[in-house]
Order: structure tokens, then sequence, then C-alpha cells
């Protein structure tokens, strides 16, 4: 039994060669399925930029079955994924796709969600975008350096604890449940412990006037005390 001929296309009749696929303006979509949603878009932004779906996308298909991700009925499923988490990262990979007036981040909670997936999923470049944008705002201490902690952005951690070493108000309850007891603890130590020459005086850190002081050696020093203990 001989297979049947191809069928002729009648697009690409008369032509010398099979048509060719160019390197860069070919794209192939893969379609993600977030919280019920569909989203449809260009595969090669993934691929070139997060080693997690560059090692997904290489992982072999049996033949005769469809990869996932292929089609609106095999779509790859996001699971435990927000969908407002989602959007934020894909107006990042393609600016250009969105509305105008929301082509990229723009708040704290968007740039957070940006930073969120990128350092799920190691988009380097993406998640230096979202280190670098975040960086400029004005955050509370506390909020940083949960983010530094939870995403390894380690740039940031001395200098928001030095930031909340220098703040009037004690380290209290609700800062230990977000910075963790012994970290807060910590942190509560070095504001009292550290003793500053000022306008001719010692002053005493735990009388809460220390937003002139710079704790950082001290901080540094009690970091590496965690770090190996």
């Amino acid at each position: 039994m001989t297979d049947s001929p191809e069928e002729p296309n009648p697009y690409t009749a008369g032509l010398e060669h099979k048509p060719q696929r160019d390197d860069t303006f070919y794209y192939t979509t893969v379609v993600f399925l977030v919280e019920g949603t569909l989203f449809r878009v260009p595969r090669h932004p993934f691929i070139d930029g997060s080693d997690v779906f560059r090692q997904m996308f290489q992982l072999p298909v049996p033949d005769g079955v469809e990869a996932d991700g292929c089609s609106d009925g095999r779509p790859l499923r996001l699971e435990f994924i927000q969908q407002n988490d989602f959007k934020q990262l894909l107006k990042v990979l393609f600016p250009h796709h969105s509305q105008p007036q929301k082509s990229s981040p723009k708040t704290f909670a968007e740039w957070r969600s940006v930073l969120k997936l990128s350092s799920m999923w190691e988009f380097e470049s993406v998640k230096k975008l979202a280190v670098d944008h975040i960086g400029t705002m004005q955050i509370d201490p506390i909020d940083k350096i949960g983010l530094a902690r939870d995403y390894d952005v380690q740039e940031w951690l001395v200098p928001a604890l030095n930031e909340l070493a220098k703040r009037k108000e004690p380290i209290g309850m609700k800062d230990a449940d977000k910075l963790g007891m012994e970290l807060a603890l910590k942190v509560a130590a070095v504001r009292e412990s550290v003793m500053s020459s000022y306008s001719g005086y010692p002053l005493q850190i735990g009388e809460r006037q220390a937003g002139h002081i710079d704790f950082t050696n001290a901080i540094e020093t009690m970091l590496t005390t965690l770090e190996n203990s």
C-alpha cells in the first residue's frame, strides 16, 4: 500500500521551491489558560527570556498527540497563577500589543506582579526591569524587606533594613509578623545598641531620633551572624 500523494497547495503553486519560514518574522503562538481565560501570544519571548519555559517547550511530544498550548482546545494551563499577575507580565513582554495608556505596568502592585512571575519563571531581564522600577518608588521598608527576601533582590535588603532602623517608631508585633520574630528582634537590638556621637554628646539609639545615623555596618554584621548561625 502506497501513501497518497500530498495535495498541491494552490497558494504556492508555480513557486520553484517550497516557501521557507523567515527566522525573525514567523511567529509560533502559544495558548495559555489562566483562571479560566485564554491568552494566545507569540511563543518566542517565553523561549528567549525564560529558562523555565525554554525547557518546557523542548520536552518531546509523542507522535499523534497535540502539544499543550497549541490551540484553544488544548491550552497550556498555568495553575495557581492569578490572571492579573499574568497580564502585567504580558504588558512587559508585549508592550505594543496592549492599549497605549496601558502599555506597561505603572503602580507598585503591578510591578510587584511582574517581579513575582519573572522571579518564578526566571525571566532575568524582565526581573531586572521590575527591580529598577520598584527601586525608584517610595515603599514601606517592611514591604521592601519582604520583597527582597521573597524574590532574592539582595541590593534592597541592607538599605531597607537601614531605613527601618532609622524609623522613629519601635519595632512592633506587626513588624515581627512580616519580618519573622528572629529578624525583628535582631533589628531591634541593632537600634538599641548602636551608639553615635552627635552634636558633641553620645546619643542612645533607643531615643528614636536616629534619622541621621547609618546602621549599615551593624546590619551587615547582624546578617552575617544570622547566615552563620
